[in-house]
């Protein structure tokens, strides 16, 4: 699956879920909302600073953490 198609789908599934679940589901949806609407906008070149800021922190965390090396940037 294209990494585009995977986000569009995590979107979708998670505003279904604040739809479905309501004041449950909403924090832990809003933040999965939060990143992968994030991830869009900068794969698509419209990323805020801010967006671009929290790239960068899980970017920086993966690397750390030796998941990534320290030449790759997984959002790109």
């Amino acid at each position: 699956m294209p990494i585009e198609a995977f986000i569009e789908d995590k979107i979708s599934k998670y505003a279904a879920l604040i739809a479905k679940q309501g004041e449950r589901g909403d924090e832990f949806a809003f933040g999965e909302l939060t990143f992968y609407m994030a991830l869009r906008r900068v794969r698509a070149g419209t990323g805020t600073t801010q967006d671009l800021g929290l790239m960068d922190a899980i970017n920086d965390t993966l690397q750390q953490l030796g998941h990534i090396t320290n030449n790759v940037s997984f959002y790109k």
